[in-house]
């Protein structure tokens, strides 16, 4: 028979009782465990697609993501979950009523952290469409070495772009990456919005580094409409930082750029997007005529005249929106920038036409775009 120790009874219930709960821990830890497991392996049941029938609720939900980076994508993989989700009519795309999306699990290299805890890289998750030709507004692209501007939320415990259809992100041309986070990182309104800051950053990297044979490459392929400038990614930077704060870089780089190719550039840009720009082809111009024709900034400039007297005319007879900044249902606080895009015009005509109307226009006649003129 075994020995017992005089101060330690032979059954120790303490002893059992330690060994019970410990039993009882360890089985909750398997379980939870294998919850968490199951849960982690399913995350087709976790994410919901999400696709809003308005702009302006994908920019609301762009703009208070709580995690935004700019990063460059790894490894795109197919869960092999797919859902025909309801598309509403508002939203581009085929002409049907529902729309197949697959989920995809994404990791990416992080190039700069936005917003959010800082990381180096990421995995997240998002609902493509992947049924061939769209044909409709721009699609998220996870092309592994592609750069995005990514916005994402927590989704039942996994991150989860903030929208799916059609794209929630900004496309960022991989050549441009190093001259954005240089210009990011000498930015000296690291206080500011973030977003804002982004965006100036992504001009200055465009505009600041562009040389002659880039500009002459964009030209180029234009075939059909010659001697012009593309942003591929502007309706995603106004759709982001609204209009009117687009439209004031794009001419403050104008008029002002020490690189005299992004001045050319930035000129295009703004003159063709923006109305009462047409000084901008001038500016072009002389920025470098070897560079752009004589014949092509003059045909252009007498063009742009013609259309903003048009526009000056729509414009007097409040006729608004002249372009569509937000669509055709504008809300108060929309016209008003609507307003301070136009009476910054560098156009004087336009200018003073755009200030007599924010002048009838409750929510535009303190705009300061028109305050010196009235104090002349």
């Amino acid at each position: 028979m075994g020995i017992r120790s005089a101060d330690r009874p032979f059954f120790d219930r303490s002893a059992v009782i330690y060994r019970v709960n410990s039993a009882s821990h360890l089985l909750f830890g398997i379980l939870a465990g294998v919850v968490f497991s199951a849960a982690q392996e399913s995350p087709g049941l976790a994410i919901r697609p999400v696709i809003y029938a308005m702009d302006e609720e994908a920019a609301r939900a762009m703009k208070s993501a709580p995690v935004i980076l700019l990063a460059e994508v790894a490894e795109v993989t197919p869960t092999g979950d797919a859902r025909l989700v309801e598309k509403p009519p508002e939203v581009g795309g085929p002409m049907t009523p529902t729309i197949p999306l697959h989920l995809a699990r994404i990791r990416a290299k992080v190039w700069l952290t936005i917003r959010g805890p800082v990381r180096t890289s990421v995995e997240f998750y998002s609902w493509v469409w992947a049924s061939g030709k769209h044909g409709g507004p721009r699609l998220f692209n996870p092309v592994p070495g592609s750069s995005h501007v990514i916005f994402l939320r927590q989704d039942g415990g996994y991150l989860h772009t903030v929208g799916d259809y059609p794209s929630y992100d900004i496309e960022v041309r991989s050549r441009l990456v190093p001259a954005l986070l240089s210009a990011w990182h000498s930015s000296h309104e690291s206080a500011g919005d973030p977003l804002t800051r982004l965006i100036a950053s992504r001009f200055r990297a465009e505009f600041d580094n562009l040389s002659a044979a880039q500009l002459h490459a964009e030209f180029s392929s234009h075939s059909t409409i010659p001697k012009e400038y593309y942003l591929r990614d502007l309706p995603d930077l106004v759709r982001l930082a609204g209009p009117f704060f687009v439209v004031t870089q794009l001419d403050n780089i104008c008029r002002e750029s020490t690189n005299r190719f992004g001045r050319i550039a930035a000129c295009t840009v703004t003159g063709r997007e923006f109305p009462g720009r047409c000084l901008a082809y001038r500016l072009a111009e002389e920025a470098g005529p070897e560079e752009i024709e004589s014949s092509f900034a003059t045909g252009v400039f007498s063009s742009c005249e013609a259309q903003t007297k048009a526009l000056i005319r729509d414009l007097r007879s409040d006729d608004l929106p002249l372009r569509g900044f937000y669509g055709w249902n504008m809300t108060a606080e929309h016209r008003r920038e609507a307003m301070r895009v136009y009476a910054s015009a560098m156009d004087s005509e336009f200018h003073r036409a755009a200030c007599e109307v924010a002048a009838r226009m409750p929510e535009a006649r303190d705009i300061e775009e028109c305050s010196v003129a009235r104090q002349r």
